[in-house]
């Protein structure tokens, strides 16, 4: 890291298998399976740094969510979040869109193994439509590196685009319009991928 921003010199997009969500990054950041049963990707823009990264992930509920179930949801990311030592919750939004439900949450932490003890930041976007849950995080290893980062994760969740089988069961119109997936759809229109 050094004090200039940080420079996009090329994009690419990361397209998830099942086509359940998409988004652009910078193509050269380092790009890794996430751990465990997770279907997604987990980018890092200094592969010496695995702790500054975007992560994104989707799942299948066993059930439909809606946005009655708004408190449930807020109730179960508040408490997992809540097991992160010494957090503090910087900011916190809900939306219902049609028939969608987004939670974020911008949180510091403390992290480190024996001896070590570092703030980091992170921006949690989850959202619900229908049976699936997509996760969208964006981590500085410390707030400075979430906060010299902070352009491209926001490009990178700028340009998350829900696939159209994710909307079924929802108000899709309206959705669309909310501009989760706009700004893609725009482009999808005009040919640019």
């Amino acid at each position: 890291m050094t004090d200039a921003m940080p420079q996009f010199t090329g994009i690419t997009r990361y397209r998830d298998p099942l086509g359940r969500f998409s988004f652009r990054h910078p193509w050269d950041w380092a790009a890794a399976r996430l751990d465990g049963d997770r279907e997604g990707m987990l980018l890092t823009p200094d592969p010496a740094d695995p702790d500054t990264c975007v992560a994104a992930w989707a799942a299948t509920l066993p059930a439909t969510v809606t946005p009655d179930d708004l408190p449930s949801l807020r109730n179960g990311l508040d408490t997992g979040l809540s097991t992160l030592p010494g957090l503090e919750v910087l900011a916190a939004e809900e939306e219902t869109v049609g028939g969608a439900v987004r939670l974020e949450r911008a949180v510091t932490f403390r992290a480190g193994e024996a001896g070590e003890d570092v703030v980091r930041q992170r921006r949690v976007w989850t959202l619900y439509a229908g049976r699936t849950q997509l996760v969208f995080i964006a981590q500085g290893s410390t707030r400075s590196a979430y906060a010299y980062w902070l352009p491209m994760t926001n490009y990178c969740w700028a340009t998350l685009e829900l696939g159209e089988d994710v909307w079924s069961g929802t108000d899709v119109d309206h959705a669309q319009g909310s501009g989760w997936g706009a700004a893609d759809a725009r482009d999808e229109r005009a040919g640019v991928s």
